[in-house]
């Protein structure tokens, strides 16, 4: 009997570094046979991603990026190396995967300890905060769940914060303009529109040091919304 691919929880590394993507995980997060893929690391975890772009741009970022590979007809895609080292995984292993907010999660698995107290807690709740968002034309469009957890509408105008180096944060807007801890108003509002885009200005655009057809991580802490750019 054939097994359940919507039940799979993880996959086997080849001696050639691959794993073969189930095709109901493929439809789920619409990625195309022979589509090019990007590769994001976070924290414990890493995400593929399908990009697209103009050949030219995509040979660019292919010599600047080694985490982009191609996904073959059958469903094969190369673990890069460089991500098998960081997260310890070998040819011929298992590795854990899961479907959430229309990505494909991999991590390693690990055995479990007979303690209790040390077993690890399910990766959902931290991975269903965050997304990977394309830029397009200095826009990012947001997914319902993301607005739907946020508690935010279209035609709701936000404010951008800058937070450390490399991160921005975006409120529900206040009519208070201030310093809130590491947080730094600004003067940049933005509202998101009727087909749920939410403009990046350009100036935090250079900022995050990001183009179009980069990717953004974006994810809910508490009231804010924070951006930086993808690994």
């Amino acid at each position: 009997m054939k097994e359940d691919e919507s039940l799979k929880e993880y996959l086997i590394i080849d001696n050639m570094g691959r794993v073969k993507i189930p095709p109901l995980f493929l439809k789920h997060v619409n990625i195309q046979p022979s589509a090019t893929i990007q590769f994001f690391t976070y924290k414990n975890y890493f995400i593929m991603k399908q990009i697209e772009a103009s050949p030219v741009f995509l040979e660019k970022k292919m010599k600047l990026n080694n985490l982009i590979r191609t996904i073959d007809h059958l469903g094969y895609i190369v673990i890069p190396k460089i991500l098998r080292e960081i997260h310890d995984m070998n040819l011929c292993e298992k590795i854990g995967v899961k479907l959430i907010n229309k990505s494909i999660i991999f991590y390693k698995k690990r055995k479990q300890n007979k303690s209790p107290g040390l077993i690890k807690e399910p990766i959902e709740p931290e991975l269903n905060r965050l997304s990977l968002l394309e830029i397009k034309e200095g826009k990012i469009r947001l997914p319902n769940f993301l607005l739907e957890s946020f508690n935010l509408e279209v035609s709701m105008q936000l404010q951008f914060f800058t937070k450390d180096q490399g991160t921005i944060v975006a409120k529900k807007h206040r009519y208070e303009f201030f310093t809130e801890g590491n947080l730094f108003f600004t003067g940049q509002s933005r509202v998101v529109n009727k087909d749920k885009y939410l403009n990046i200005p350009k100036k935090l655009r250079n900022y995050l040091n990001v183009n179009n057809g980069d990717v953004l991580e974006v994810k809910i802490e508490g009231d804010k919304l924070v951006i930086k750019k993808a690994t």
